[in-house]
């Protein structure tokens, strides 16, 4: 008699990977609906509309995001450079208070 109950044996792993190729499976989608197989024309309409959207769904709301991060960029920079203007002048004007105090 044991304290601790262990495996007779180890029990194996099985894994199986998968891949899963978006552009291929789109491609395929493509090939099917222009391949002919489909002979009712609402059906390869509403399929070919459907396919556009996926195809499109998020592209104005990512190009917005870009503009407006772009934009966002532009201001900070603009700041910042007017920031180290003021500062460089500013230091100017202190200096000729500090000379001027002196004399």
């Amino acid at each position: 008699m044991s304290l601790f109950k262990l495996p007779s044996r180890s029990r194996g792993f099985n894994f199986h990977p998968r891949y899963y190729d978006e552009r291929k499976e789109r491609l395929n989608k493509m090939v099917e609906l222009h391949s002919g197989e489909n002979k009712k024309e609402d059906r390869v309409r509403t399929v070919n509309f459907r396919a556009d959207i996926e195809d499109n769904w998020g592209q104005g709301l990512r190009k917005s995001q870009i503009l407006k991060s772009n934009i966002r960029l532009l201001v900070i920079l603009l700041i910042i450079l007017m920031l180290f203007y003021y500062i460089f002048i500013g230091l100017d004007n202190v200096g000729e208070l500090i000379e001027n105090a002196k004399s």
